[in-house]
């Protein structure tokens, strides 16, 4: 894994600005795992960046073991939606996935892994 992107204050105050819909605990982990790298903390980011995007009676399927859950079969997350979930994931931790790669991700678990390892 790549050294941390630094935040800045500008930058703090965007990702703020993209997470403000997520699930409390979003932002604080992000900035736990940009200034850490703790993965637990991109887990939670992760998880939070999602449960911002699918429909409520998906929620709770995020709370538990999830590393197998497919976006479209289990989550009910379109194509569209998936790209908003990258964009999000993209700006907040300053990567960027490209769409050959993207249309690889079917699973939670898999979108996990490629973060990790790419970071």
């Amino acid at each position: 894994m790549s050294e941390n992107k630094p935040i800045d204050d500008e930058d703090l105050e965007d990702i703020k600005e993209t997470l403000k819909r997520c699930p409390e605990g979003t932002f604080e982990a992000l900035i736990d795992f940009r200034t850490t790298g703790n993965r637990e903390s991109l887990h939670n980011f992760l998880v939070g960046v999602l449960k911002r995007h699918v429909e409520p009676e998906y929620v709770g399927l995020l709370d538990n073991e999830h590393l197998a859950l497919s976006f479209a079969d289990d989550l009910g997350i379109d194509s569209m939606t998936m790209m908003e979930v990258v964009m999000m994931v993209e700006e907040c931790l300053g990567i960027h996935i490209e769409n050959e790669q993207l249309m690889e991700i079917e699973t939670y678990g898999e979108l996990d892994k490629y973060i990790a390892e790419n970071l």
